[in-house]
């Protein structure tokens, strides 16, 4: 059961790389089109490219001289550049060669010595959503900070953002502790927020709702799955289709175990287990042919509303009859008493069964959310002896 991500370091993890691929990377592809794209020109964003495509270039070929490096000077001075080819292919697609003076090529053929940027275009088909954060931010540097140029707001919170991404990206496993967990979390919605704040008071004032909202929700593995769809960073996105992999995997081990601890059961004269849990019987009286009493202890997470949960059971009591009679329900930890026949006590296979589809029902009607990862210790106390309904009603 240690393959199971259940504890809080891996939800620490998961919330706040989600917060930055979510909320984060909305504010800045926002941030980027309004404060950068239309705060004169009204650019779209290929025309952008397009115009700063020098300084690009050189930020991924910092040394490869271009066509226009005698009126504009080289790129860089430097000999290493914030951009990877591979990052570059994504902006933009190299053409046909038909300046043949403006490239040259050394004393091995595929060695460029320069290049004609004639023949590079942005391409068309991308919008700012292209970007992950730090592509955005190398574009943010080679075409503004580097050059002292002052644009709208301050693009050094996404330094700030990135840096924990990058933070995320790198550690060994998906865990982080609370601690870590806090300070980068602040430290980060701070950064959003001030980012945020330079596109107008409704938007700052929608996106502390959307944070607010963020914090208070539990995060579900559709929204890791959401996540996953809608953004372009390749390793983060690795890391949570792992998750994602995991989780399946996981609760394939969780059925299996319950399906091999439960095959233990043999009989009433034999101990049995369920989830992991010890099923005790206890002697009291005559055996009864009919029914028995099944009594379930979970041990449930602080997170569960106990009352409305006991509420629900009875209400819903009907739903769950075909496996499980409900009698009675208690809180403390939770407590149901059920009643049970006899005949799916001496079948095995039935009694598992009937154990997995009461459970399945629990969730559903108490709208249990199953997307949390949460492992429930749960105990089955199986009584032998002969209840008499009318007599025993009082004592549950």
């Amino acid at each position: 059961m240690e393959a199971v991500l259940s504890d809080k370091e891996c939800g620490y993890y998961m919330k706040l790389i989600t917060f930055i691929l979510g909320i984060g990377m909305d504010v800045l592809h926002t941030y980027f089109e309004q404060n950068i794209l239309n705060a004169k020109e009204h650019l779209e964003f290929y025309m952008f490219l397009d115009k700063n495509k020098h300084n690009l270039y050189h930020e991924c070929y910092p040394k490869i001289e271009c066509c226009e490096c005698s009126q504009n000077g080289l790129g860089m001075a430097s000999q290493k550049g914030c951009l990877t080819k591979q990052q570059f292919l994504v902006l933009f697609e190299i053409g046909t060669l038909t300046e043949i003076d403006h490239f040259q090529t050394g004393r091995r053929s595929n060695e460029i010595t320069k290049q004609c940027l004639c023949r590079i275009i942005a391409k068309r088909s991308n919008d700012v959503d292209c970007m992950d954060i730090t592509l955005m931010y190398a574009i943010i540097q080679s075409c503004y900070l580097k050059h002292n140029i002052a644009i709208h707001g301050n693009p050094r919170c996404i330094e700030a953002i990135k840096d924990t991404r990058n933070f995320l990206a790198h550690v060994p496993n998906p865990r982080i502790s609370k601690s870590e967990f806090d300070t980068r979390f602040t430290e980060t919605e701070q950064a959003i927020l001030e980012i945020g704040s330079s596109l107008g008071k409704y938007f700052t004032k929608v996106n502390q709702k959307n944070i607010d909202e963020f914090k208070r929700n539990d995060l579900s593995i559709e929204g890791i799955k959401e996540i996953i769809e809608n953004n372009i960073d390749g390793i983060i996105k690795k890391k949570l289709q792992t998750f994602i992999e995991d989780q399946r995997t996981n609760a394939v081990i969780i059925k299996d175990e319950i399906s091999e601890q439960l095959a233990k059961y043999k009989g009433p004269q034999n101990n049995a287990t369920a989830c992991g849990a010890n099923v005790e019987e206890t002697e009291e009286g005559h055996i009864n042919a009919t029914k028995r009493r099944v009594e379930w202890k979970l041990a449930t997470p602080s997170t569960w509303n106990l009352p409305e949960i006991k509420d629900t059971l009875k209400k819903c009591s009907a739903q769950l009859r075909q496996w499980f009679e409900i009698e009675n329900v208690f809180v403390g930890s939770l407590v149901i008493k059920t009643l049970v026949q006899q005949n799916v006590l001496d079948n095995r296979e039935e009694f598992r069964a009937s154990v997995h589809l009461f459970l399945e029902k629990f969730v559903e009607v108490c709208r249990i959310n199953a997307d949390v990862p949460t492992v429930i210790k749960v105990d089955l106390i199986i009584e032998l002896g002969e209840f008499e309904k009318e007599g025993n009603t009082n004592v549950l």
